[in-house]
């Protein structure tokens, strides 16, 4: 179901941080904070809960776990549904309504950033428009972010200075001042409305929660937001390909695309190419064939392996399908689960930054590439918190109007 957030107050979505007194927000909401505001709300509303429960999931203790406790009480309550398939819902990243993530593979004009984008998988690294005007300098440069009504778009976010405070006195802390980065609008008349996709939810589901809390600070009133249900129609909030056109209509883009791609790199073989452009962070875990992350020196087509192994999704049938490009950016990433009783730290793991793209090569037709693909949940691990989910891209998707 296509859902957005329409916050009454700015919201804080911590990412790495970076130095202790500062916190600066993300401007996207990964998956699992939505599902953590939805555990928040489910259990603050749970006649049956008990902060100091444990429980045992995978062989690991948590607190604060949502579970169905079938008792008494369970029978009238109204988020009964919600609870009873809480693990079986899928949550999507959440971004600024309206809005499109730039693919990687797009780059602007370097001396002009007013002429349109370009993308490097199906044109020239120069800008047309500098070479249609004559210009001798014709180069370009990266971008990245997001494109709203054919231009740049940023949140508009406000620095908030706060004085820490003694959990024991209850008094301020001397000389612990912090600063924290809010998000506080996302359009010109100061709303904040964020879309995504939930799967396994319904319109009653949805109408029985009143206000959702989500990201940090949400006990001073940071992060308040209804949650509404997309009207019909309105595909431009799901952000994966599997809601968006059908069958029919991606295979033809994908055959034209495939077209352009083979023209712009002189490729002469019999593949088919297409490409996938991830529309939220890829939790991948990069290892080569002998178990051993990156020891040595490793040629392309090592690496191209690696990659495979790391994207590798066992409802395809792997062997048809090759790494032809990989436009990535990777960072390492360890993060904490505050629901683990003792350690709260996970693995660490590599981070793949949405909008990264990976052109994939096989001999198989388009319509039997899409069923393989649109069969997947997503890329990696913790894909029911929408990491690692995807769209196929055809080449240059937005354009800066001139």
């Amino acid at each position: 179901m296509n859902v957005k957030l329409k916050f009454k107050s700015p919201f804080i979505v911590g990412g790495i941080k970076r130095v202790s007194n500062y916190i600066e927000t993300l401007d996207y909401i990964p998956g699992n904070v939505v599902r953590a505001a939805f555990a928040r709300y489910i259990l603050n509303n749970c006649p049956c809960f008990d902060s100091d429960e444990v429980v045992e999931i995978d062989g690991e203790k948590h607190r604060n776990w949502v579970y169905y406790r079938n008792r008494p009480e369970c029978q009238k309550c109204r988020l009964k549904n919600l609870c009873l398939k809480f693990d079986d819902i899928k949550f999507s990243f959440f971004y600024p309504e309206g809005t499109d993530l730039i693919p990687l593979t797009t780059m602007r004009c370097k001396m002009r950033p007013e002429h349109r984008l370009i993308d490097l998988l199906t044109e020239k690294r120069e800008c047309p428009d500098c070479i249609k005007a004559g210009n001798s300098d014709t180069r370009v440069e990266a971008v990245s972010g997001y494109i709203k009504d054919g231009k740049d778009y940023k949140v508009s976010k406000t620095l908030f200075t706060r004085t820490a405070i003694d959990k024991y006195t209850g008094a301020a802390k001397e000389g612990m001042l912090y600063s924290i980065e809010a998000v506080t609008a996302t359009d010109g008349e100061n709303n904040i409305v964020y879309w995504g996709l939930i799967k396994g939810i319904t319109d009653e589901d949805i109408s029985a929660i009143d206000e959702l809390r989500v990201g940090k600070y949400t006990s001073v009133g940071f992060g308040r937001c209804s949650i509404i249900a997309a009207e019909d129609g309105d595909d431009r909030c799901a952000p994966t390909l599997q809601a968006v056109e059908n069958k029919e209509e991606i295979t033809k883009k994908m055959k034209l695309f495939s077209e352009r791609y083979r023209a712009n790199n002189k490729i002469t073989d019999d593949y088919k190419y297409f490409a996938v452009k991830f529309v939220a962070d890829a939790k991948l875990g990069f290892k080569s064939h002998g178990g051993n992350e990156f020891e040595k020196y490793k040629n392309n087509g090592e690496l191209k392996d690696i990659w495979f192994n790391a994207l590798r999704a066992y409802k395809t049938d792997n062997s048809a399908y090759e790494i032809d490009k990989v436009y990535a950016e990777v960072f390492n990433f360890r993060g904490y689960d505050t629901s683990k009783v003792g350690d709260i730290r996970e693995e660490p793991v590599h981070m793949v930054q949405k909008g990264s793209v990976i052109v994939f090569k096989t001999l198989k037709p388009f319509n039997e590439i899409f069923d393989d693909f649109v069969s997947m949940d997503g890329f990696g691990l913790d894909t029911e918190n929408g990491f690692g989910w995807f769209e196929f891209h055809f080449g240059l998707e937005v354009q800066v109007n001139d």
